[in-house]
């Protein structure tokens, strides 16, 4: 019965490792989506002056252009849609969305810290138990019976 109490705990430990590497994964995707959003919006309010700006295309090229309408900007409201909105409406969004974000983040958060006390407690229930199983070794050694538990 002790055994199969024992594996069922790695088992756990096992389990709830791989959670919390995925949670891990998924809080570092949210924070990478926090930045790009506040890229965004950093360069939504470079936009507001007419003039030559620089557009990056990724994988660091960029491309020199010339803001036709200064303060619009063209944003995406779902799948190939887009909508020409002012800076300050589009950032609002931007900063909604981060907000969001940031909760589902801090739930996610909340779900690893729970998970790691988890994993805590059952490593200190594990090292109890080894430590008990050493102790009735130790006392087979000498000679003795081992106590009953």
């Amino acid at each position: 019965m002790q055994n199969q109490e024992t594996q069922n705990q790695f088992m756990a430990l096992d389990v709830y490792g791989e959670q919390v590497k995925k949670l891990q994964e998924e809080s570092s995707g949210i924070e990478v989506m926090i930045s790009e959003l506040e890229k965004g919006i950093d360069s939504m309010y470079a936009t507001n002056t007419e003039g030559e700006i620089i557009i990056p295309l990724g994988g660091g090229a960029f491309v020199k252009a010339e803001v036709k309408t200064p303060g619009k900007v063209i944003v995406a409201v779902a799948s190939d849609i887009f909508m020409e909105k002012d800076v300050e409406s589009a950032a609002d969004d931007f900063k909604h969305s981060i907000e969001e974000l940031q909760k589902t983040k801090d739930v996610i958060n909340q779900h690893i810290a729970k998970l790691n006390q988890e994993i805590t407690n059952i490593r200190a229930d594990l090292e109890k138990r080894a430590q008990q199983i050493e102790k009735r070794q130790k006392l087979i050694q000498r000679g003795r019976k081992a106590p009953n538990q």
